[in-house]
């Protein structure tokens, strides 16, 4: 009899599992099947990164320092497939241009000239790149998927992002929904305009508390056409690497190749200030 029962109880809790209840992920898409955004970036004000304990005097790789290339002066594409669940970022950066792509897991940045590319674990939010330190700067980036669905928004998001909507506005030739929202970080608010396109951020001015002067990012083309495979994978025969992290607070630089070099572009975006800035 013990064995019956010893036998009976394995079965129920074999049976558990497969009767208990899966928490759903909603997953958050575009209405657009694929496409190309050109994006525009003006980050104002930009923080001063000493207090933050890191010296970034040798961060600067083929640019020389931080101080000797404007972010402004950036060119930023992104690709899309598949309404946003393959994505890669393509950035043009003081004659060099780098595409940051996800694979599985992973996030890859290319150098396309040297056919080099260094890998990383995939950090924070978005696809196709970091945007770690997206929350200080708004958490929306321009061209990205985020964690916000903008095609369905439900009261829970509206509540917690502290959403309105108040209005239209044509960005990069398309009628977009206009929203103001709110969000705190790490005792960090920010607050948001972002215009809406079919789930896809097309504008961003973000106010931040240690900035006098907003950080926008907007949408100046946009062409909904079909994206070569190609574009989301590795280049053949490309070197693959991982970064070390030599001189953290004292230089950056270490293996990185350049902020922005061989790491390539901030990640995934700039977007919503700072967005792509990399979960650092």
């Amino acid at each position: 009899m013990k064995k019956y029962l010893l036998a009976a109880l394995a079965l129920t809790v074999l049976c558990i599992p497969s009767n208990a209840k899966k928490k759903e992920v909603k997953e958050v898409l575009f209405g657009v099947k694929s496409g190309v955004i050109t994006i525009s970036n003006d980050m104002g004000e930009m923080p001063d990164f000493g207090g933050m304990g890191m010296d970034f005097g040798a961060m600067g790789g083929d640019f020389g320092g931080f101080g000797d290339f404007n972010l402004n002066d950036m060119t930023e594409k992104i690709y899309f497939d598949d309404y946003g669940r393959k994505t890669a970022t393509v950035t043009i950066m003081s004659n060099r241009t780098t595409r940051t792509v996800a694979i599985g897991d992973s996030t890859y940045t290319i150098n396309e000239t040297a056919n080099t590319a260094t890998v990383m674990p995939q950090f924070g939010r978005g696809r196709g790149g970091f945007g770690g330190f997206g929350m200080m700067g708004g958490g929306v980036s321009v061209g990205t998927i985020g964690q916000i669905d903008w095609l369905n928004l439900d009261k829970k998001t509206v509540k917690k992002n502290k959403i309105t909507e108040i209005g239209e506005q044509q960005v990069g030739g398309k009628m977009c929904k206009k929203y103001t929202m709110k969000q705190s970080y790490q005792g960090y608010t920010t607050n948001i305009t972002v215009c809406i396109y079919e789930g896809i951020p097309f504008y961003t001015e973000t106010q931040n508390e240690w900035s006098t002067v907003p950080q926008t990012s907007a949408v100046v083309a946009f062409e909904e056409t079909d994206v070569p495979a190609s574009m989301f994978l590795l280049p053949e025969g490309c070197e693959v690497s991982e970064p070390t992290f030599r001189g953290m607070g004292g230089g950056f630089g270490g293996d990185f190749g350049g902020f922005g070099g061989d790491f390539g572009g901030f990640g995934g975006g700039f977007g919503g200030g700072m967005g792509g800035f990399g979960g650092f």
